[in-house]
């Protein structure tokens, strides 16, 4: 199914003008009915520790003022942090203060589609929505679902408005936000056939890699239960990790750390090294036990959540995450 957007073209400030300052973006609102716009940002952005859009984006969804289910969320954050935050709060481990502060705050899921890879131009484009969706019980946002499910992502959903932008990132110096239009937002637009092809050479051969491991004959028969037992993981009091496929996810447990905060974090990629800092504080900063892939590894923040994503070089098995 092909997406029709609109020809709306709406723009941000008086002072964008119609010259080459800033960049367009779209946005799709959850309800259908809604006509998808494409609009411009008034600013370069060409440094990722100063993203004044991503700004404007948290703020467009807390100016919204749904309402969040606090029951829903407190699941949702003690899935991503590992630790029941509700019992620490009750045993009085964490301030109930810092606790209403976290399911108060608003905060934005980025959701990357297109990867910024060599195969691609450097570039990439990402998905913008609320990451308490769920528990504020948003619409389903069909358009932006239905965009990302034709890249390969099978089954992915979004709730309530979304945006879509895209970034220039050559990993090593330049990484900037550029132009990404209503033409864009279509399922048969170029990048969306790029995207699929991406996904399509990483997860045939991870899933080939995966029925070998676990002695499966076909792939398509793999289940939760066959794989639970051989994923290499581990936990220490800073971070847990887990190897899935050709991925190995890094997750720190860091209390007060806010998706705002995304300024005050660096992490450095490199072939067989990882180094991790977060408020000054170095997470981590050591070998790897194997080669990673420096322009394929992501990481994002949300709040009290910070994860590493680091692409695998070769189908080998890692044993533990740091060389000895």
């Amino acid at each position: 199914q092909v997406l029709h957007p609109a020809t709306q073209h709406s723009k941000l400030g008086a002072a964008s003008g119609q010259g080459a300052m800033g960049f367009s973006y779209v946005l799709i609102p959850a309800s259908a009915s809604a006509d998808m716009q494409e609009l411009v940002f008034a600013e370069d952005i060409v440094d990722l520790t100063k993203d004044t859009f991503r700004e404007f984006v948290e703020k467009y969804f807390a100016n919204l003022g749904q309402t969040a289910d606090r029951n829903v969320l407190l699941g949702q954050l003690s899935q991503r942090t590992g630790m029941n935050l509700q019992e620490q709060t009750a045993k009085g481990e964490m301030d109930p203060k810092t606790l209403d502060r976290l399911l108060a705050s608003t905060s934005v899921e980025i959701f990357p589609v297109m990867l910024p890879t060599k195969e691609t131009g450097f570039e990439g484009v990402s998905v913008y929505c609320d990451d308490k969706g769920v528990a504020k019980n948003l619409e389903e946002n069909s358009r932006a679902s239905g965009l990302v499910q034709a890249c390969g992502f099978v089954g992915q959903t979004f709730r309530g408005d979304c945006f879509v932008g895209r970034i220039f990132d050559d990993n090593e110096d330049e990484w900037r936000r550029t132009n990404l239009t209503l033409k864009d937002c279509s399922t048969d637009a170029a990048w969306v056939a790029a995207t699929k092809k991406q996904r399509a050479n990483r997860n045939s051969g991870d899933m080939a890699s995966l029925a070998s491991k676990i002695g499966a004959r076909n792939p398509a028969h793999i289940n939760p239960g066959m794989m639970e037992d051989s994923v290499p993981k581990g936990e220490t009091e800073q971070y847990r990790w887990r190897q899935v496929d050709d991925e190995v996810e890094i997750t720190f447990k860091r209390e007060g750390l806010m998706s705002g905060d995304k300024k005050l974090v660096k992490v450095s990629f490199a072939r067989q090294r990882l180094r991790v800092e977060a408020k000054g504080e170095v997470l981590v900063d050591a070998a790897l036990f194997g080669p990673t892939r420096p322009d394929e590894s992501t990481w994002t923040l949300s709040d009290g959540v910070l994860q590493v994503m680091l692409a695998k070089a070769s189908e080998d098995e890692w044993a533990k995450l740091l060389k000895d």
